[in-house]
């Protein structure tokens, strides 16, 4: 087990991601980092609803926050989605979370062992805990998981933002297009300008135990000004790379 690994396996002992409401829109007052994660996973959610049209798999779903919202909604009922990690520990915490979803399924799974190919794959924040020694393996094994004709979605922390000690690598959209040479690029995405004053005094207002401003009226306002201002930015202020992928048919 690697260093990487080793501390977000850790950071399991509680699905901390649920701490965010994507229904709701609402964060913990101490929970810094929820604006950020609510940003990206509301954009992949969108996503994955926009291209999904017959199964979902999940690569490096972890606790499973994105399946477990996704897969409530009513446009996705005639969906299966399956999600995949390599770590037992947040992968009950999914099993846990979906128990009343039935189209919707977790495993503790190796992609290089896992063999069903799927119309829609997802990729959400997983590239970057990937050791460089099998990151080439390892996105060639995606493609090959893809149907012909399917959808890739994926999503990376931007070069802008400082290397987390629990990651190998952060991206640029060059380096991120480089991993899938074969595939189209359908739509490109530059998300949450986290980098900026503005954001980081809006995020102190949502997200402090001084003071709470997480609440209607005042979230909905300082909502719509961060979704209007700091969600849809360019690459060169941007906290992360989207990217949907399609493979020729």
């Amino acid at each position: 087990m690697n260093e990487q690994f080793a501390i977000q396996s850790a950071q399991y002992q509680f699905p901390y991601h649920y701490l965010v409401d994507i229904q709701q829109q609402e964060f913990s007052k101490n929970l810094g980092w929820g604006l950020d994660y609510y940003t990206y996973m509301n954009k992949a959610i969108q996503l994955v609803k926009k291209y999904a049209t017959q199964d979902i798999l999940d690569i490096g779903c972890g606790d499973g926050f994105l399946l477990n919202n996704l897969m409530r909604e009513k446009a996705m009922q005639n969906i299966e989605a399956v999600g995949i990690d390599i770590d037992e520990k947040p992968i009950k915490f999914a099993q846990a979370f979906a128990s009343d979803l039935p189209n919707t399924t977790f495993l503790c799974e190796d992609i290089f062992q896992y063999n069903r190919r799927f119309q829609l794959i997802s990729c959400v924040e997983t590239l970057e805990h990937i050791p460089d020694d099998i990151i080439s393996p390892f996105v060639k094994r995606i493609t090959e998981l893809l149907q012909p004709g399917g959808t890739l979605i994926v999503s990376v922390p931007s070069v802008n933002t400082p290397l987390n000690k629990k990651h190998f690598r952060h991206y640029d959209a060059a380096l991120l297009k480089s991993y899938f040479p074969d595939l189209k690029v359908v739509e490109e995405h530059f998300v949450s300008k986290k980098n900026t004053r503005p954001y980081k005094i809006i995020q102190f207002l949502l997200c402090n135990r001084y003071i709470n401003l997480n609440l209607p009226p005042f979230r909905n306002i300082l909502l719509s000004i961060y979704q209007q201002n700091m969600v849809n930015v360019q690459e060169h202020n941007c906290g992360h790379v989207m990217m949907v992928f399609q493979k020729p048919a």
